[in-house]
């Protein structure tokens, strides 16, 4: 008696059976056929709601709805800064196994996926100890040394620019040390930095226009 009910029902309203699947949030027929009223309108339940809304039943909703997410995001450039300190051995300009393992981890690094306008800046320091000509042709070295070992990672030489500050912005002073105890307090001076920057492509929400 109640699929009898049920039928009735649905043949006053002139329903007629529409899509092949059923969908939630519409009334189905027998749990296989979303139905439509004799208009060709899809019958709504109660749990109906835009979220869930069809193309099929409801193409503007849909479409009003697909645009709005859409909408919610923009595509952006933000930068991408790493930093990365190689240090060296006193007077040398040869790479320490510590640098050459920090360098890798940096190339790691520049093979993220959505990278645009990459640069590498490499700057070589010496400490004081010295002359200033052979301190500033010594950080040129070891700058140099840095951007080669980069290279020969695959990193494209047109990406990379390199130079050398000499003894300039140490990093300590090592006031009142002498001999083999200043060489050692010196150390951190005798470093190249490297600075990679980049603008990486990323989605951000957008703003909603003022007064909404």
């Amino acid at each position: 008696m109640k699929q009898i009910s049920q039928a009735l029902v649905l043949v006053g309203l002139g329903v007629v059976s529409g899509l092949g699947y059923t969908a939630p949030g519409y009334v189905d027929n027998d749990g296989s056929t979303v139905v439509r009223t004799g208009s060709g309108d899809c019958l709504h339940t109660a749990r109906w709601s835009i979220a869930n809304a069809i193309a099929e039943c409801d193409p503007e909703i849909v479409a009003a709805r697909d645009q709005t997410e859409v909408a919610a995001v923009e595509i952006v450039l933000q930068s991408v800064r790493l930093e990365a300190d190689t240090l060296f051995e006193f007077d040398s300009d040869e790479l320490t196994a510590d640098g050459t393992r920090l360098l890798d981890d940096l190339v790691g690094s520049l093979t993220a996926p959505g990278l645009e306008e990459q640069k590498l800046q490499v700057t070589g320091y010496a400490d004081r100890i010295g002359e200033d000509d052979y301190n500033l042709e010594l950080s040129q070295r070891r700058a140099s040394a840095v951007r080669d070992y980069l290279v020969s990672r695959g990193v494209p030489p047109d990406y990379i620019e390199a130079g050398g500050q000499g003894s300039a912005n140490p990093l300590v002073g090592c006031e009142g040390e002498r001999g083999a105890a200043l060489v050692e307090c010196l150390a951190p001076n005798r470093r190249t930095e490297v600075e990679f920057s980049a603008m990486e492509t990323v989605e951000v929400p957008k703003e909603a226009p003022a007064g909404q």
